[in-house]
This record gives C-alpha cells, sequence and structure tokens, in this order.
C-alpha cells in the first residue's frame, strides 16, 4: 500500500485530506508543522507528500530540503497546496522540484487524478531501471537516438523532468526532434496512459476554421455562428495527459494571456459557456526562435515564458551531435529497410550502406537538422542499389536531378519565385503520377506544406 504524508495545520483541511487518501487506498502520517515533519520524514520515506505553503513556522517549500535525495521510486511527488498562488510562488516551487500544486479550497478531482498517478511500489521496479539504462548506453531514450554528450544530456534532462507535472518549454532549431522528445516527456510521465495532444499554432490558420479561442478551450453550441454542436478544445482533449504546442511564440497574445490564466487557476470556460472547467493536463511547449528573442519581439508573453522556462529543454542541432549523424543515418536505412520488407515491395537482402556514404553525411552541416537528414537519407534510398554509395543518389539517377526520366521545367529569367514554385510543384506532380507523398519526398517537403501549397494555388 502506498503511504502519503500531509502537512496541513488546519484540522478540518487535514481530516478531509486524510479520508480521501485512505479511500483512494492510501496509508496516511499527518503533521501540523515543518518540525513534526521532518521528525515523520526521519521514521519513513512516503511515497507521495501533500504540503500547505504556509505553516506555522514556515514555508512548506522549506521540507523540501528534508526529502530523500534517491528513494526507491525515484523522484518523491510532492503537491504543494495553497490559497494564494501566483506565478511567482508557482515557478520557485517548480524550481525547487515540486511535482504540482493544488488550489485551496482543493478541487477533490483534480487531487484524485493526481493520486491516480502516484507509482505504486510495484510499479517501478530494478528491472525497469536496468533496461532503461542499457537502453541508454546503445543510443535509444524513448523516441529519440544519439550517444553524444550533448544528447545524453538532454536524456538527464527529460529523466529529471518527466515525474514531475511541471510545465516545460522545448526549444532548438527547426528539425532537431521538439515534438520527439515531448512525447518522450509524456511517455516517461505518470501520464502516459493518458492523451498525448499537438498542435501547431503556426499552422492553425492553414489547417481550421474554428478562431484560435475556440480550438484551445472549445466552444459551447450557438456560441457563434456556425457553432451547431458543442466542441471541446485542446485543453479538454488533452484531460488526463499532455498537451504540446509546437511553435507556441506563433500562438496570439491573447490566447497566451488565457493559457497562464487556465494554468494558474487550473480551470478554464468554452466559448460561449458560462460554468468553469477544471483543468487536467500538463503542458509542453516548443519554440525554434531564442527565447530571449521572442519575449524580447513581443511575440512570447514574459509571464508565459517564465513559467515555461521554469523546466526547459535546449536540443542540439545535428552539427554539434558527432557520430550521432552515422547513428540516425543507418537508423533511418533500418526503418526503410523494414517498411520495404513489411510491404512486400522487396523480398531480397536488405539494403546496405557504403563508408563512403557514411563519411559524406558526417561532413554535411545539416542546417535543417534531423528532419533534413532522414529526408536525404530517404531520397538516396530510393535512389540506389543494393548498396547506398552516396547522399547524391537522387541527383545522379537521371536528368533533371530527380530520377524523373527526363522532366523538366523551363524557367525563363526573371520569372516570378511563386511562378516557379508552382511550375515546379505542377511538373513533379505530373512526372509522379499524381501521387502527392511521393512528389513531396521530391520537392523536400512534408506532404501537409505540399497539401497547403496546392490549397493556395487553388486559392488563385
Amino acid at each position: 500500500m502506498p503511504h502519503a504524508l500531509i502537512v496541513e495545520d488546519d484540522p478540518n483541511s487535514l481530516s478531509g485530506l486524510s479520508a480521501i487518501l485512505a479511500a483512494d487506498g492510501f496509508s496516511v502520517d499527518t503533521a501540523t508543522t515543518l518540525a513534526e515533519a521532518r521528525a515523520a520524514l526521519t521514521r519513513f520515506i512516503p511515497d507521495v507528500v501533500l504540503v500547505d505553503l504556509n505553516l506555522p513556522d514556515g514555508s512548506g517549500l522549506d521540507l523540501l530540503h528534508n526529502l530523500p535525495a534517491q528513494p526507491p521510486g525515484g523522484a518523491l511527488p510532492v503537491i504543494v497546496m495553497t490559497g494564494n498562488a501566483t506565478v511567482e510562488s508557482a515557478i520557485e516551487g517548480l524550481r525547487q522540484g515540486i511535482w504540482d500544486y493544488l488550489l485551496k479550497p482543493v478541487n477533490i478531482p483534480r487531487l484524485r487524478s493526481l493520486l491516480a498517478r502516484i507509482p505504486r511500489p510495484y510499479e517501478l521496479t530494478e528491472e525497469v531501471r536496468a533496461l532503461r539504462s542499457t537502453l541508454r548506453d546503445l543510443g535509444h531514450f524513448g523516441g529519440l537516438l544519439g550517444r553524444s554528450s550533448a544528447i545524453q544530456h538532454v536524456y538527464d534532462l527529460i529523466e529529471h523532468t518527466a515525474p514531475t507535472e511541471a510545465a516545460v518549454l522545448i526549444y532548438g532549431e527547426s528539425g532537431t526532434g521538439k515534438k520527439v522528445a515531448a512525447r518522450t516527456l509524456h511517455e516517461m510521465s505518470r501520464r502516459r496512459k493518458g492523451p498525448f495532444v499537438s498542435f501547431d499554432c503556426a499552422a492553425a490558420n492553414e489547417t481550421s476554421n474554428r478562431s484560435m479561442e475556440s480550438l484551445m478551450f472549445g466552444h459551447e453550441r450557438g456560441a457563434f455562428a456556425g457553432a451547431e454542436n458543442r466542441e471541446p478544445g485542446l485543453l479538454e482533449q488533452a484531460g488526463g495527459g499532455t498537451l504540446f504546442l509546437d511553435q507556441i511564440d506563433a500562438l496570439p497574445l491573447t490566447q497566451q494571456e488565457a493559457l497562464l490564466r487556465a494554468l494558474d487557476s487550473q480551470t478554464f470556460m468554452r466559448v460561449g459557456g458560462s460554468n468553469k472547467i477544471v483543468t487536467d493536463f500538463r503542458l509542453l511547449a516548443a519554440t525554434r526562435l531564442p527565447v530571449k528573442e521572442a519575449v524580447a519581439d513581443g511575440k512570447l508573453r514574459e509571464d508565459l515564458f517564465l513559467r515555461l522556462n521554469a523546466s526547459s529543454i535546449a536540443l542540439p542541432p545535428l552539427r554539434d551531435r558527432g557520430d550521432d549523424i552515422a547513428l540516425l543515418a543507418e537508423h533511418f536505412v533500418d526503418e526503410l529497410n523494414r517498411e520495404n520488407h513489411v510491404s512486400g515491395i522487396t523480398s531480397g537482402a536488405p539494403k546496405r550502406v557504403s563508408p563512403d556514404f557514411i563519411r559524406e553525411c558526417l561532413a554535411t552541416e545539416w542546417p535543417g537538422n534531423v528532419r533534413e537528414l532522414r529526408e536525404r537519407v530517404r531520397r538516396a534510398y530510393h535512389a540506389s542499389g543494393d548498396v547506398i554509395e552516396t547522399l547524391r543518389a537522387d541527383e545522379q539517377s537521371g536528368a533533371g536531378g530527380r530520377g524523373l526520366n527526363g522532366s523538366s521545367v523551363q524557367v525563363t529569367v526573371g520569372t516570378a519565385l511563386a511562378d516557379v514554385e508552382d511550375m515546379l510543384i505542377r511538373a513533379t506532380l505530373e512526372a509522379v503520377g499524381g501521387t502527392r507523398h511521393r512528389a513531396a519526398t521530391l520537392l523536400g517537403i512534408s506532404p501537409k506544406t505540399l497539401y497547403n501549397k496546392l490549397q493556395r494555388m487553388k486559392l488563385e
């Protein structure tokens, strides 16, 4: 049975919390002061600590210094309770390593949601930790791959941050794997059985007819013209799980403010609604801009940045990851071999890479980082025989540079770049028989980007 320590000086609150935790399967010890709590911690190591922020002999945060550094199950979850939470107190608590905080009067469903994610003693075993350590040595960490010191530092940060409920800011250049890092955080967290909802703030206007406010918070039926049904927003969809907002600096400032309010109050309202809804999601956000630059330019609210930056992870560019480039290139080739085998495209020996191919990968700058490496490897793979000799195999496979049976586009000097792009897209689609995924691959863009460009071309 998991064990809880509740530190609360109000007898009614203490009694109520004790009853809730006991009903949820916890054995409970209580304390009314920091001194009593410190004495209790010398007798046992609890599985969770609930502590009031304001106690007769000091701040509940002071108790963090008395917690065991390495309890048997890993980081010890600490939930701080407060009747007057501010952004500053929340940030300070997150920096000191608390798991989450609750506003008083405590919302019981939210408390129970948190308690449900407290690991029972049998859930974290030595075997699981040993397996994770072995995989790290091999370069595997969730969806991330690499053995360099730069990426190992990222693994350390994720491992430290994942078990908490803290909001996290992930930043790095385009293509460094911010979404993969976010999903890894989710899968290593106590919310891993809940949904992982990913949303690109920069692409919102291209992918939905709903307003940003409706997308974020949902709307009630009749909230505006065309609102024929109640629709949940991202915060509701991520309930019990994780919400990942990519390119958060592209989120309008009004919605940034509303998001921060929802984080602070732990409630929100749907557009056109009158009832407050309790939030139960963990926020992960990403930006490719230097964070201080985004704040200075007015693209990211400073108060939201401060909340997110209490826990932050910087992803290194691929050029700083040394031999990870070769490891990733070989991994992508292995993936393609498996895809071909499963789809029945080939039943022969899998394709191999030559030493020259690996040297070429290591010598390339990769401004587009891991995403560019994956795409270049895919193109070289499809243009090569049994052995991939060069990254430029697709350029050598036929006239026109992409193996399209001599197809070409003739451009007159002075033609507008937008018109050249449209001509190239149409010619590439025609050359591949209208297959959008293949055309996107040859053009070096994602299928989603190609779709958006085609939509624009139709409008024009």
